[in-house]
């Protein structure tokens, strides 16, 4: 299961917004001539809708406003480093050699693809479908997604333990029914996506054949995929399989080949394949399909990854079909920004180090866990009261919610990268080094028990996520920062803002996938036959409400393709709400700027979604994402909660929502 963002179409895109300096509910985003019961988005944040987009973004608000802070923090830290002497295999040694490696734009475009040269040339060389075997097992561990994905993952149903996983992958439109929409738009992104990749072609100087047979492999790819929807069955994308199994169930795939070329260990016995039909139909291909065309595929999935990293030509190109075709940016972000984004990405616990003695106050961190207790205790006393579900799944989602580890701010123990091998070298090479690092890495895994220490993200990420298999929510210190948390508001403010964070992570221990794994992070059912009917009963209601919602014209929510996500929305605004309420039991409440106390929870919620985007990035993000765009993030919520009625008396918030009164939790 991959961990929930709140930054859409995985991306983190949100800029600047007004009133940055007031702590807590800011008066001066909101428009009160819009009734709150009629669009309560609009009420909270309508002066903000003035904001302009930056022409380097696709959107415009309130992540960005933290991303900014954060990226000026590591921006200072990047180029103390880059100034100064730093001992060989120290952290900031390798800050120093990766970020000034990125920012040497000559030395970039003069050495061009040339790094890449005997990866092409084996490419170039390849002959059998052994071959193109040995070719995705070696772009694997260079980080290149072709084929098929492999990773090594906690084995969901031996959580303690590590286990080998491949899934389908390696498209380069952003998801399955990209290839086969026939509304003018998609049409319109197919044929530009054929012009670009014969551009890539162009600017590397390569011929492996002409751009629109990449395109019609990638369709015979996605036609044997899975569904975006079909993939958030934790149980339907698990098959553990001994080597002679999976060679049984996929047997036009040169398994033995692939094995050496990605360098499993062959004391490894077993192999998840996510989706066993997807890995046949790939077997199939590499036998149907020419050749020629497939080294076009890898040609492309290769140039295409590291483009960004290859010169400012391929870099251009490939923003220009990424960046402007697909989410409507028009510039590309500063190159110090985009370089110190990579490194974050490569050594991002080096970074953190030096991040968190910054920008997280011990206090901070008191605090956060503070308000991540009141959670726990309003969701375990919301379970008590259900009266939909039994005793015995009672005693069970307790014992869950008793074991859940709350990870705040930062790791234990940092992660040591001395082993990656970054120095002053082109950087392409370095990425491919910190690329290089990941995989062995993960490999090292296979035969170890899981680290229930380890972090999947940075401590200056703007972002958070819920582990199932850890049974865990961990909470970067990049997302406790003002507005979304600030030590100087009131507390209103903070729980309604970080009711997206903490409270949205709680609950995916509890939507439609978490709720498939027990207390030790084992994908088991704990529920009675019954309780679960029910469940799932108000988890359509959910479905249908947010199917209702039109975004574009003929273009909807996909209710099931969403739905972890929006259960995780619901959920975790209505038991943030009641976590604040114990958490200001007995302190003295005051109405301001003509708010509630409980207003200003909501209205804080609603502010913690503020964004304009450009219409490019929000089709997107419905036709690809399991997360709605920002809006909905909060009409959808809030008028599913008969408390948000309480708050703002007056007609339902959305009528579409009148049979999804959110009794779960």
């Amino acid at each position: 299961m991959r961990p929930s963002v709140r930054a859409a179409f995985g991306l983190v895109l949100f800029a600047g917004s007004l009133g940055a300096a007031t702590p807590g509910v800011d008066p001066a985003l909101m428009d009160r001539t819009v009734a709150p019961t009629r669009d309560f988005y609009r009420f909270a944040n309508g002066a903000f809708d003035a904001q302009p987009i930056p022409p380097e973004r696709s959107s415009s608000g309130v992540n960005l406003e933290i991303d900014n802070r954060n990226r000026a923090i590591l921006k200072e830290i990047a180029e103390t480093c880059a100034r100064e002497a730093a001992a060989e295999g120290t952290p900031a040694q390798r800050i120093r050699d990766f970020y000034l490696s990125g920012m040497d734009q000559a030395a970039i475009d003069k050495a061009g693809v040339e790094p890449l040269a005997p990866t092409l040339k084996a490419i170039a060389a390849a002959r059998t479908p052994a071959d193109l075997a040995v070719l995705m097992g070696r772009l694997s561990r260079m980080g290149v997604t072709a084929g098929f994905a492999f990773g090594v993952e906690q084995d969901p149903k031996s959580s303690r333990t590590h286990l080998p996983a491949v899934s389908q992958g390696g498209l380069g439109l952003p998801e399955r029914e990209f290839y086969f929409r026939q509304d003018p738009t998609t049409r319109d992104q197919r044929a530009a996506y054929v012009k670009h990749i014969a551009r890539m072609f162009e600017l590397a100087g390569v011929r492996p054949g002409p751009a629109a047979r990449v395109l019609a492999l990638e369709t015979r790819l996605a036609r044997v995929s899975r569904k975006l929807v079909d993939l958030r069955d934790p149980e339907a994308n698990y098959h553990k399989l001994d080597r002679a199994a999976v060679a049984a169930a996929a047997p036009g795939f040169p398994w033995a080949a692939w094995y050496r070329a990605v360098e499993l260990p062959a004391t490894e016995p077993y192999l998840d394949l996510g989706q066993p039909e997807y890995v046949r139909g790939l077997g199939r291909l590499l036998h149907q399909v020419p050749v020629a065309d497939w080294k076009a595929y890898l040609t492309y999935r290769l140039l295409s990854t590291l483009a960004p990293y290859l010169g400012s030509g391929l870099e251009a190109e490939d923003f220009a079909f990424y960046g402007k075709k697909l989410t409507g940016s028009q510039e590309m972000r500063p190159r110090w920004e985009r370089v110190l984004g990579v490194v974050d990405a490569g050594i991002g616990e080096d970074l953190g180090q030096l991040y968190v003695q910054r920008a997280f106050s011990p206090q901070a961190k008191a605090k956060v866990q503070e308000m991540v207790k009141f959670h726990l205790e309003a969701l375990r006393a919301s379970i008590r009261r259900a009266t939909w579900m039994g005793e015995a799944t009672k005693l069970q989602a307790l014992k869950k919610l008793d074991s859940l580890n709350a990870k705040v701010g930062y790791p234990d123990a940092w992660r040591d990268y001395r082993t990656m091998g970054l120095k002053a070298q082109p950087f392409v090479l370095n990425v491919l080094a910190a690329r290089a690092f990941e995989t062995r890495r993960a490999l090292a895994k296979l035969g170890r028990p899981v680290d229930p220490g380890d972090w999947e993200m940075s401590p200056q990420t703007n972002n958070a996520y819920y582990n199932p298999c850890l049974n865990e929510i961990v909470l970067p210190a990049g997302i406790l920062q003002p507005p979304f948390f600030d030590e100087r508001a009131d507390d209103a403010s903070n729980y309604g803002e970080l009711a997206s964070t903490i409270g949205h992570e709680l609950l995916h221990g509890f939507d439609d996938q978490g709720s498939q794994f027990d207390a030790e992070g084992n994908m088991r059912n704990w529920w009675t036959p019954e309780d679960r009917k029910a469940y799932e009963a108000q988890t359509e209601a959910v479905v249908r409400q947010y199917e209702a919602y039109e975004p574009f014209p003929g273009v909807h929510v996909q209710g099931r393709q969403t739905l972890g996500e929006n259960l995780a929305d619901i959920g975790g605004l209505k038991i943030s709400l009641e976590a604040w309420k114990l958490a200001s039991a007995g302190k003295p409440q005051a109405t301001v700027d003509g708010l509630t106390p409980e207003q200003r929870f909501f209205v804080g919620f609603a502010q913690s979604w503020r964004t304009n985007m450009r219409p490019e990035l929000e089709r997107t993000i419905l036709q690809s994402d399991v997360h709605c765009p920002p809006r909905l993030r909060v009409t959808g919520p809030v008028a599913a909660l008969p408390e948000f009625r309480a708050a703002f008396p007056g007609a339902p918030a959305d009528r579409k929502a009148s049979d999804a009164q959110f009794t779960l939790w």
